[in-house]
């Protein structure tokens, strides 16, 4: 995508939903970047991922390794980024990264954990996948793992990145309702 291609866009929400066929390698999360590029005045950007909707490439190794796609342009405006569904993947943590680095303006950048949980930026609670006060949705063992693995990822890989400058929130499953022990 040329940069530019959206020079009005000033809110970009992207769903990925469950792929009803395999992704190809050459389009990992990443390559989403090519819609912040296009987007010069882009101001809010929401990822929400929905649980199978991408290939997995788990996090593996050090956690500097991440920093191997420079692309060469700045985003002098974006503030807030929200990613729900957050899970330890290279590609994402890469993209996570990008958007730190590029960001200047950057106000926020908000982590979910739990899959396409249907937040919006600024309406996070105690009880994240709570559509009701006290009464979270229901999570497989499966996925309460896997988020208690993505916080740890956020906070090894992202959390020492952040500018002192930037909120950087990781929401995790609500531990009154899904505890790793439950």
């Amino acid at each position: 995508m040329l940069p530019s291609k959206f020079p009005h866009l000033k809110n970009l929400e992207i769903i990925l939903h469950r792929a009803a066929m395999p992704i190809p390698p050459s389009r990992d999360i990443f390559s989403l970047v090519s819609f912040l590029a296009a987007s010069p005045v882009l101001e809010s950007f929401i990822l929400q991922i929905e649980e199978g909707a991408s290939r997995p490439d788990h996090v593996s190794g050090d956690d500097n390794e991440y920093s191997r796609r420079k692309l060469e342009y700045r985003h002098d405006r974006l503030r807030q980024v929200l990613i729900t569904g957050f899970y330890p993947s290279n590609s994402l943590v890469e993209l996570m990264i990008h958007i730190l680095e590029s960001a200047a303006s950057l106000e926020c950048l908000t982590v979910d954990t739990i899959y396409f949980s249907n937040r919006r930026l600024g309406t996070i609670g105690r009880c994240p996948a709570s559509t009701k006060d006290g009464q979270c949705w229901a999570m497989s063992k499966k996925n309460v793992v896997g988020a208690h693995r993505a916080v740890e990822v956020a906070s090894r890989c992202i959390a020492w990145r952040v500018p002192k400058h930037v909120q950087f929130k990781v929401v995790e499953p609500c531990s009154r309702c899904h505890s790793i022990d439950q």
